[in-house]
């Protein structure tokens, strides 16, 4: 099925990568959160997770994350936060990766940005006087029919991964930054 908490999805993409970036910080892991609902939503039908994804003053947050990871305030998250989640499943994992390959090359700064444009969820429901204000689900997937391409996977010949990444001692690909720079 695929599905999983977002803090489960937020420490799998820190051990995804925490190695190669260095500006995983409470803001891009929620945006990163954020497009990968999206993601699983124009993909599957259905969500990545259940938490409430909400229209905070710098974009989208899931307030679970964000409580989580808040003591580092702008800083990087360390990589122990990170989880290999073997639990998970291997399905939420592929496109966990396949967002960190995508949306991972921006900046905090850059997703935010692209979360405030006009049209987008974030947009129509930010309300500067309201907290906690949730974006649906649905206006997620309506948006991201419109403006969003899915993210097509990757296939990665045997004899070439040696070039693309390394797989860790649980044998999960590991993205290099280079390579993520080079993917969109």
């Amino acid at each position: 099925m695929g599905k999983c908490t977002a803090l489960e999805a937020a420490r799998y993409l820190i051990y995804l990568m925490s190695d190669s970036f260095d500006d995983l910080s409470n803001m891009k892991i929620n945006k990163l959160l954020y497009y990968a609902q999206g993601q699983c939503l124009l993909k599957n039908g259905y969500p990545l997770f259940d938490d409430k994804i909400e229209a905070w003053q710098h974009g989208p947050i899931v307030e679970s994350v964000y409580q989580a990871f808040k003591g580092y305030e702008s800083a990087p998250i360390p990589a122990e936060s990170g989880s290999d989640c073997a639990e998970m499943d291997e399905e939420a994992k592929d496109l966990l990766f396949d967002v960190a390959r995508v949306y991972g090359r921006y900046t905090a700064s850059a997703l935010r940005n692209m979360t405030h444009r006009v049209g987008t969820p974030w947009e129509r429901v930010y309300d500067s006087g309201s907290l906690h204000v949730e974006i649906p689900q649905s206006m997620i997937l309506e948006y991201f029919k419109k403006k969003e391409k899915p993210i097509e996977p990757v296939t990665i010949p045997e004899d070439e991964m040696e070039f693309v990444g390394y797989r860790d001692k649980e044998g999960y690909l590991v993205l290099p930054q280079e390579w993520a720079d080079e993917a969109v």
